[in-house]
């Protein structure tokens, strides 16, 4: 439960909480009326310039009153206050600043997924906020609710997100300016699209390929997001050990994350037009799954040897490119994806991959102000010819150059038809993770709605 509130006494018997990092911000608690001991202690904190936590039973109409003093700017605020705000209780109060960071720290430390769990402990917040700021609250809120929204989705268990379930879900979302198509399994066989048909084939499942449509007018640019949208990845007959096979009802991250950035950006007016496109399907084994070796047809009449069925995402983003490049006039083309191992090796938890030649876009988020960051690779023809075969006008997996990030974005560059600007994002690790690591719980973390949707809105609104 949240509730927003004018002033602390408008509320009782819970936890206040405030963020310390002057003596103006002490200030604050001045309604509490505290003894002289305890505010000379307070004050003393101040001097010592030092990162330390203070915290009191109150023995009237509030429990706990908890200060997080941040004075030692040398470690990082986010830091700081993750490693304390984890373990606060559920029923807090606090004040809401425009800098968000004791709002964001509280309901995105704090999240849990407990959509499975008998007994849910909910979160009880209350939120001190004027009514001067009150719309910049609501806005910080729904931003919000995207995000934990979208860890619930990616959190789920595959068995619940079938491309079925997945498309009931998405029509559920409430869009005002966006428009959903669909393209079922007849669609596909009939707009030939051969390797998203192939991806599938194994499953019970069908493939069904949404097309998610912000047009503001049609004179305006067009922009297009894609991502994967596999909702369980074995790897097939390069079926994956038996550690990472667990973490994949997480392999489909990447596309929570757009989807929310869509409903992000749904209400603001643009100088543009952003299409996202969601191939949704099932890699499975059976005696239909193709195999190493296999020579596949795709939608651009590129034929591609497979060397790795477990290379699948790419093999679904191919046809989805050449398709909406063939279909839709763009200037520009950005593919997202949990790619690679190689990022995690290079970059752990921290950054996601970016490379491609659209410079617009990549230099906006390498230099974008949120706590995603983001690294750029290098990427141009060379990485491109290498992916072309002797037998086959492409592989899918290419064991050499090494370099696999690179490799796999150079895949995606072959199938777009009409020289759009290309780029393309490896979010895997930072994604989701599968312990407490640095700011992060476990599994799903709120790594790109923000940046994205704030590179869109700085770029054409």
């Amino acid at each position: 439960m949240l509730e927003i509130i004018n002033k602390f006494e408008d509320k009782k018997n819970t936890n206040l909480v405030f963020l310390i990092k002057n003596k103006f911000d002490l200030e604050k608690i001045n309604f509490l009326n505290l003894d002289k001991n305890i505010i000379d202690k307070l004050n003393n904190i101040l001097k010592d310039q030092k990162n330390t936590t203070f915290k009191i039973f109150l023995w009237w109409d509030y429990e706990d009153l908890i200060l997080f003093f941040h004075l030692d700017i040398s470690k990082n605020i986010l830091v700081f206050l993750w490693e304390n705000i984890s373990i606060l209780p559920n029923n807090l109060t606090f004040e809401f600043n425009k800098d968000n960071i004791l709002l964001d720290s509280v309901i995105l430390w704090k999240y849990d997924y407990v959509e499975y769990k008998k007994e849910k402990k909910e979160l009880d917040l209350n939120i001190v906020c004027s009514d001067l700021d009150r719309n910049f609250l609501i806005k910080r809120l729904t931003t919000l609710k995207n995000i934990t929204d979208c860890r619930d989705l990616v959190n789920k268990p595959s068995s619940d997100k079938t491309p079925d379930k997945y498309l009931s879900l998405i029509k559920n979302i409430k869009f005002k300016n966006t428009k959903i198509k669909v393209l079922d399994y007849e669609d596909i066989k009939r707009e030939k699209l051969w390797l998203i048909e192939w991806v599938w084939k194994a499953s019970n499942y069908k493939p069904k390929l949404v097309i998610l449509e912000h047009i503001v007018d049609k004179k305006l640019p067009y922009f297009w997001f894609v991502w994967k949208w596999v909702t369980f990845d074995t790897g097939w007959l390069n079926i994956k050990v038996w550690e990472h096979m667990y973490d994949m009802k997480l392999d489909m991250a990447w596309s929570a994350t757009l989807l929310y950035m869509m409903k992000e950006i749904d209400e603001e007016k643009l100088n543009c037009n952003i299409i996202c496109a969601l191939p949704l399907a099932e890699n499975s084994i059976s005696g239909d799954a193709y195999r190493p070796g296999d020579i596949l047809n795709s939608y651009a009449w590129f034929s591609v040897e497979i060397t790795n069925t477990d290379a699948e995402w790419r093999l679904v983003l191919a046809d989805w490119i050449s398709y909406l490049s063939k279909n839709y006039n763009l200037e520009s083309i950005t593919s997202i994806a949990t790619l690679t191992w190689a990022c995690m090796v290079a970059l752990w938890y921290n950054y996601a991959w970016i490379m491609g030649d659209n410079r617009q876009i990549i230099d906006n988020l390498l230099k974008n102000e949120t706590f995603e960051k983001y690294w750029e690779l290098p990427f141009n023809e060379f990485y491109v010819e290498k992916t072309k075969w002797k037998i086959s006008d492409l592989q899918n997996y290419t064991s050499s150059p090494m370099a696999w990030a690179s490799m796999w974005g150079a895949f995606l560059k072959n199938f777009v038809l009409n020289k759009e600007l290309f780029t393309h994002i490896d979010i895997a690790w930072p994604s989701f993770v599968k312990e407490k690591y640095w700011i992060y719980n476990s599994w799903a973390t709120w790594f790109w709605i923000e940046s994205l949707s704030k590179m869109i809105l700085e770029l054409w609104k």
